[in-house]
């Protein structure tokens, strides 16, 4: 079996959905042949953890190095799970992108590359796999491929130097970005993207090198005993965070015309948040009278969230118009795929629209709290007759990671 050096920052105990993909290619890809060796950090604080994709993982080779930035030091004074606010958020964010390119973990870089090193000089690798963001893992793979030239692939799971949440403080950090990019993708034997859209969003150098989509995915494991749902309340569930603009104030809009409209309707109707929920969607909450309707859990463990997923019997979600929205798709699209429920999105056109379409689900405009009433009006309508839609097979097959895990490793095989 041949072994692939993966380069991740984000990995189990820390939780959320960026941590999930790696997890998953690091327990399948041995079914197909090769071995993962990860490099990452060390014991950090972060604001969510989840142990049991760290379970998941048991076994596999972890090499964790120490850092120097933010969380690995919080994680010194034995602080874990932090919380902070939205304006000391942004405070840290304009900080970073002032003194640090191309992100805030580029003090990894030392450790990374040391441990990189003595692994590629120990022989046996046949590829390099560094996932970002953040960046700061893409650099350290480009110098690992500089210094013993095994073959690298580059995984964008978002757009570096063309992101529309890099907020570059002057033409000389963009620059700075675009140069890095562009010199880690010259390095690159192959790179891979999570969806076609973000090809294009690429900051391609003219010898560029081929462009894989590998998506997101959902594990069929974690759907295995899933609970059906509940049958006395038309539930929409949504798992996530909210943050921007992201908002369930339009949903909540509709749902709140839809009872005065349908007083009846109160008793069966609920609408579940599986996530971080913000004071401000809690007032509104309040406000509208809509607290016998919402339902909120908080952040909770990947298993539990799945298992609240499968309970549901509408799935939703929204995107904000913000600048490139049309080449995003939330990563929770592949585990909504996954539970194969019918699916609402509230979203502009663009990659996510094309693959909920796909999917057998409907799209309405974001902020369209009319369209958005009439989609719930529809899909409970059909819940009172028994006939909610399900996911094709074809479409539920194409996310199941372990096809993506076969998928990457056919593409490991040709680097070789």
């Amino acid at each position: 079996m041949r072994k692939v050096l993966l380069l991740a920052y984000y990995f189990p105990p820390i939780g959320l959905s960026g941590v999930q993909p790696i997890a998953k290619l690091v327990k399948y890809l041995p079914d197909f042949g090769w071995e993962p060796w990860v490099v990452t950090v060390g014991d950090v604080a972060y604001w969510a953890f989840d142990s049991s994709l760290l379970e998941e993982v048991k076994g596999s080779h972890i090499i964790r190095t120490p850092s120097l930035d933010p969380p690995w030091l919080l994680g010194r004074l034995k602080k874990k799970e932090v919380k902070v606010g939205r304006r000391t958020q942004d405070l840290f964010v304009r900080l970073h992108q002032a003194f640090l390119v191309p992100d805030n973990k580029l003090g990894w870089t030392p450790f990374a590359l040391g441990e990189g090193m003595k692994l590629l000089r120990q022989g046996g690798f046949g590829a390099i796999y560094a996932t970002g963001p953040p960046f700061t893992s893409h650099l350290v793979g480009a110098l690992l491929k500089s210094r013993t030239g095994v073959p690298l692939a580059l995984d964008f799971r978002d757009p570096w130097s063309r992101s529309p949440f890099l907020s570059a403080p002057s033409p000389l950090h963009r620059a700075a970005h675009s140069f890095l990019e562009r010199l880690s993708l010259r390095l690159a034997d192959v790179c891979t993207v999570v969806h076609g859209g973000l090809r294009g969003n690429l900051n391609l150098p003219e010898r560029a090198p081929e462009v894989v989509v590998i998506p997101n995915g959902f594990d069929p494991e974690d759907f295995l005993d899933a609970p059906s749902p509940e049958g006395d309340r038309f539930t929409v569930t949504y798992t996530g965070a909210f943050y921007g603009n992201l908002t369930p104030k339009y949903l909540l809009g509709a749902v709140r015309e839809l009872l005065e409209d349908s007083p009846g309707m109160r008793k069966e109707i609920r609408l579940v948040f599986v996530g971080n929920f913000r004071d401000e969607e809690r007032e509104l909450v309040r406000d509208w009278g809509l607290e016998d309707v919402v339902e909120t859990t908080g952040y909770l463990p990947r298993r539990e969230s799945v298992r609240r997923l499968c309970r549901t019997h509408l799935a939703w979600f929204m995107l904000g118009r913000v600048p490139f929205v049309e080449i995003w798709v939330p990563g929770k699209l592949a585990e909504y795929i996954g539970a194969r429920k019918p699916i609402l999105a509230c979203v502009p056109e663009g990659e996510a629209a094309r693959v909920v379409r796909r999917a057998g689900g409907k799209v309405v405009p974001p902020e369209d709290v009319g369209a958005i009433r009439e989609a719930l009006i529809e899909y409970y309508e059909r819940w009172k007759e028994g006939k909610l839609p399900s996911v094709p097979d074809e479409v539920v097959r194409e996310y199941d990671w372990r096809c993506i895990s076969a998928r990457l490793a056919d593409l490991l095989n040709s680097l070789t």
